[in-house]
């Protein structure tokens, strides 16, 4: 089901949570809102949901307009951050409440709730209470209540922020495979950039209550519109250099740094520039080459597939990615280049991208 929001703002006193949004969610698309908390990420799901009224702009769920539709009447399911989940009731029942709410016949209610544990694989625990569960399990029940309607439009809400790192790894592989196989169109809420990344076909960054940019990941992650989203994906963060023009040739933190013919003319006239380079398209090596600028190595973090690289070029701090074997230590010397086709350049005043 087709969702839409146009020009939707909401305030709450003199606070502006959102402001001017325009986003079209396409039947059976996963789009993720990603942004650091407060930017209104929650309260746009919200707004959808019926649990908050837009103080502007319109809201469609499908082709009907939705702001003065009651929750229980807008086809759509939430699952919520702390899984909601009646502690006095065993799974089965917690599975079946909503569809109990609906007065559906108990004759009915028992093959829907059976399928949707069957997919998240909850059949043998249909018998036991929250208490009696892991914070997995109790995150697979939340999403079995969400699916056993069988609803329009999934909202979900940092769905998986309670749970420990690996078992979150898990679960979201799970819940990919599980909305792919429903093809149910999903809202899915997080602050966590990995999770943006690997959820969602497109991804909604926010920040201060206004979209800074949709996109496909990879397409946020290679052409990021302007200096808050180079930095909010990606870890570690990209890397930001105050650039300056030598000819032809950009020169940032030391290191010579190529510039594509289409961008000469825009980076020269920027009032002054930043150059933006992510972590893996940081070169390193032992001896000086052309192109290649020193850095004295300041911290070394080995993470077991590779090493994270900080190094200090002269005040300037560079980050990047390196192989596991990386022969360095604090204080040493390492010889950095950058990969000419990634390079990105940001206006200083702005923040906009260029070129």
């Amino acid at each position: 089901m087709r969702v839409r929001f146009e020009n939707v703002g909401k305030r709450f006193g003199a606070h502006v949570a959102l402001r001017e949004i325009e986003l079209d969610v396409e039947p059976g698309e996963c789009v993720v809102l990603l942004g650091p908390s407060g930017c209104g990420k929650t309260t746009l799901l919200r707004l959808l949901a019926g649990l908050e009224s837009a103080d502007e702009g319109r809201l469609y769920i499908g082709d009907r307009r939705v702001n003065d539709v009651p929750p229980a009447e807008r086809d759509v399911a939430m699952v919520f951050q702390n899984y909601a989940l009646y502690p006095h009731f065993t799974v089965f029942d917690n599975v079946a409440f909503p569809l109990r709410a609906r007065r559906m016949p108990a004759a009915e209610i028992a093959p829907r709730v059976k399928e949707a544990a069957r997919r998240l694989e909850l059949d043998t625990l249909l018998d036991r209470k929250p208490a009696q569960l892991s914070g997995g399990q109790q995150q697979r029940v939340a999403l079995a209540r969400a699916i056993v309607r069988n609803p329009g439009v999934y909202l979900m809400d940092e769905p998986l922020s309670n749970l420990d790192a690996q078992l979150r790894v898990q679960t979201r592989a799970e819940l990919k495979r599980l909305q792919q196989e429903l093809g149910t169109t999903t809202l899915y809420v997080t602050h966590d950039q990995g999770e943006a990344m690997t959820m969602g076909s497109r991804v909604v960054v926010l920040r201060q209550g206004q979209v800074e940019q949709v996109g496909t990941p990879l397409g946020l992650y290679r052409r990021p519109a302007n200096r808050f989203v180079a930095t909010f994906l990606g870890s570690p963060a990209m890397n930001l250099w105050p650039g300056a023009l030598d000819g032809g040739t950009v020169r940032a933190a030391g290191a010579e740094v190529a510039m594509p013919p289409s961008s000469r003319a825009a980076v020269a006239a920027a009032a002054g520039f930043e150059v933006g380079v992510r972590p893996e398209d940081v070169a390193l090596a032992a001896a000086p080459g052309p192109g290649r600028a020193p850095a004295r190595v300041v911290v070394v973090e080995p993470m077991g597939n590779e090493t994270i690289a900080v190094l200090d070029a002269g005040g300037t701090r560079v980050v990047a990615r390196g192989p596991a074997d990386l022969p360095s230590r604090p204080g040493s010397t390492l010889w950095f280049s950058v990969a000419p086709d990634r390079v990105l350049f940001f206006e200083s005043a702005t923040g906009r991208r260029i070129g």
